[in-house]
């Protein structure tokens, strides 16, 4: 079984580093520091709020980005995971909201909802804390705060805007074109194929 959690944690780290080694990186100067286009520093005037949709009762929250983050990184994904596949959750998760809100919300009165199936999964701490042992609560909560966190205010860029950051949690072997999937193009989402290693 552990063999297996480590085969998928070497494939979601693939799929996040894959595209970005494959992606034009443009270095700049701004306000004294040096920021990496794949994963620019945020305006936080810009994106600091989150309006979500609750989609159980109708109710709108506004919410802290990180403290938003908190609840959809617990959300998609076990907390028991390596930190760093938990962060490259958060980054995902971050530039999927991001682009999502910068593109026009499909919710009148909210940027974004809390239906999988229509935006990303999203859980408050309290319904996360419940379903997790009691002796794993503190510990698991602190390592999804701690993964976004340590992300605080970096998303992934394709020419300068966030890209659309489609996941998912078993790619069958290979990715898929986005025009396979959904039309259209979008040219940084490209076939990759899964490495397997057999262990003896």
């Amino acid at each position: 079984m552990k063999k297996i959690i480590i085969y998928i944690l070497i494939l979601i780290l693939l799929m996040f580093t894959i595209p970005l080694i494959f992606t034009n990186v443009n270095v700049k100067e701004t306000n004294s520091e040096v920021v990496d286009s794949a994963q620019p520093v945020l305006d936080k005037s810009d994106y600091s709020n989150i309006k979500l949709l609750h989609n159980l009762d109708g109710s709108v929250e506004e919410l802290n980005m990180n403290e938003y983050l908190y609840g959809v990184v617990s959300a998609e994904m076990p907390a028991n995971y390596e930190i760093e596949a938990l962060k490259a959750q958060a980054i995902v998760a971050r530039t999927y909201t991001i682009y999502k809100i910068k593109n026009g919300s499909k919710h009148e009165n909210a940027d974004i909802c809390d239906n999988s199936n229509c935006c990303q999964a999203w859980i408050s701490k309290e319904n996360r804390q419940a379903r997790w042992e009691e002796q794993f609560r503190d510990e698991y909560w602190e390592k999804i705060v701690k993964a976004v966190n340590d992300t605080n205010q970096r998303y992934i860029t394709y020419n300068g805007e966030p890209i659309n950051a489609f996941f998912h949690s078993n790619s069958g072997g290979k990715t898929e074109l986005a025009s396979n999937v959904w039309g259209g193009t979008l040219p940084y989402l490209q076939i990759v194929e899964t490495v397997r290693r057999r262990c003896i």
